[in-house]
Formats: C-alpha cells, sequence, structure tokens
C-alpha cells in the first residue's frame, strides 16, 4: 500500500451534470450489464477525512491493487471531489494495465447517504446534499454503488472475518467519528456516528465520551446483536474500543443475552473492501 499525493486539477472531468451541490441532478442507479465478461475487475473507494483508500478486486473477490491517497479536506468540498475522480481513474488505469477492465465501482463515505437518490452529505468534507454517486459515474461511465462506510465495513467482516456465522452483528470503526453499523441477514439494519476523542490518527486509544458510550451501548443491546466487532487501522486502538464498549455495555445490560466484543480480523480496509464487494453485488461479477 502506498501513500500517493492527490491528484492535480487536470483530472477534473470536462463537462459534468451540473452544479456540484445540486441533488436535483440525482438519479436511480444505472443499470450494470448481467453478464460481466471474464476476467474483469471492480474499483472501490473509502474517502475519509484522512485518507481516500482505493482498491482494485478482481471478478473472483482478489485484491490486485491497493492504494492511498491524502483528503485535505482543508482545500475545499469541490477540491476534495476532484481528488476523488483522479483517484477513481488512477484505480481504473490500474486494472487496465492489467488486462482486468473495470466493469463498476463502489464508494463508500463517512456521512448520510441516501442509496436511493445517491446523493451524500459529510460535513468533514464540506459535502451537503452531493449527488456522489451521479458525478462518479459521469466520470467513469460505469455504475456506481454508494453507501455508508460503517456498513461497507460490517459487510467485509461478515463475510470475511470476525461476523462470520452471526445472524445479527454491530460493527464499530475506530476514529473520529466512530462509525457504528448493525447487520441483519447480511444487510443493513442501522447505523450511526459517535464523537470521541480520537485527535491523531497516530494515537492508540479512542475515547467515546461520556453519553455517546451510553447511546452506542443502547443501541446495541437494543439491536439485540450476538456479537460486535472492533476493527479499524490500529490494532491497539482496537483494542482500547472494545475494552469501552465492552464496560459500556455491562453497565446498561438489563436482560437477555450479553454479546460478545471481539476485534474484527479484516483490518483498517474493512470498508474499502465492503465497498468492493457493493460493486460486485452491482455489476453480477460474483
Amino acid at each position: 500500500m502506498t501513500v500517493s499525493p492527490s491528484p492535480t486539477e487536470h483530472l477534473r472531468p470536462a463537462s459534468g451534470p451540473g452544479p456540484r451541490t445540486a441533488a436535483a441532478t440525482a438519479g436511480p442507479p444505472r443499470e450494470a450489464g448481467r453478464h460481466p465478461a471474464a476476467g474483469t475487475s471492480v474499483i472501490a473507494l473509502d474517502v475519509g477525512a484522512r485518507y481516500i483508500n482505493g482498491t482494485v478486486m478482481t471478478g473472483d473477490g482478489r485484491v490486485s491493487e491497493s492504494e492511498r491517497w491524502y483528503t485535505r479536506p482543508n482545500r475545499g468540498p469541490d477540491a476534495v471531489l476532484d481528488t476523488l475522480l483522479g483517484c477513481a481513474s488512477d484505480l481504473a488505469a490500474l486494472a487496465e494495465r492489467r488486462g482486468t477492465p473495470v466493469v463498476a465501482a463502489g464508494l463508500v463515505v463517512c456521512g448520510s447517504v441516501d442509496r436511493t437518490t445517491g446523493v451524500a452529505t459529510v460535513p468533514r468534507l464540506g459535502w451537503a446534499r452531493t449527488p456522489l454517486r451521479c458525478w462518479l459515474e459521469e466520470h467513469l461511465d460505469l455504475p456506481v454503488a454508494l453507501g455508508h462506510a460503517g456498513h461497507a465495513g460490517a459487510v467485509a467482516e461478515g463475510r470475511l472475518g470476525a461476523g462470520r456465522g452471526c445472524e445479527v452483528f454491530a460493527f464499530l470503526a475506530p476514529g473520529d467519528p466512530v462509525l457504528a453499523a448493525v447487520l441483519r441477514g447480511g444487510r443493513p439494519a442501522g447505523s450511526a456516528a459517535f464523537a470521541s476523542d480520537w485527535d491523531s490518527p497516530d494515537d492508540r486509544t479512542v475515547t467515546l465520551r461520556s453519553a455517546d458510550s451510553r447511546a452506542l451501548a443502547e443501541m446495541i443491546l437494543a439491536a439485540e446483536v450476538e456479537r460486535v466487532v472492533v476493527g479499524g487501522p490500529l490494532p491497539a486502538a482496537d483494542t482500547a474500543l472494545r475494552q469501552e464498549i465492552g464496560s459500556a455495555l455491562r453497565r446498561n445490560h438489563r436482560r437477555g443475552p450479553r454479546p460478545e466484543v471481539v476485534v474484527g480480523r479484516v483490518g483498517g480496509k474493512a470498508a474499502c473492501l465492503g465497498a468492493a464487494m457493493m460493486a460486485q453485488e452491482l455489476s453480477g461479477s460474483r
């Protein structure tokens, strides 16, 4: 995995669907081919406040490329969108050079997502009702699956990691905010974000504020999950959050089995891998 500088301005598409913050440009998901050719791939992008993680996944589920770029949200929302589109171009070019052309893309963000319209609101990136799916589809001329980073991480842990075998489980991703998502039968059943005191990606602990710690525990208990999976980029932070939420569950638990709390197995790329799986479902390549 590499950390690359953000793509430059020349990667901006020559034309687009209109003002970038206008939700009116968004529409229903673009139809994907039902029978993609053998030897194809999908790309996935997980856009965070610090980094954009990218992956190329082949039709058999193998990750052939992984990249990382700086997000640098202080440049403004349009500049971050330019970077996102440039990152998508880079990944598609990598796939082409490997002889596995891209048939679909997955994009996940830490914010409010309307998967019907393809519109997202991500305050930390300055995006308000931004038609992300429409812009990326126009840029790549491919179908795009848009989702929440917490849900995508849960999908990856459910299929490949510590959530396997659980009908209902919760996934927590350490950071600021802490992302929480519940999956029921492999499908999203709720998500939320909780404020933390994690100020730097180099910090080894994630401390939830008192009210948020209780609210997260109540969300988990109300969903009657079997297991809570904590997974992120730093094992020490994962362990610290696991211990904190374990204590909060013990304080707030009243009846029935208390869910076990475990550290995830997929790691910090869970959301990006989940986004790739979303793209594969969209393309019908699996």
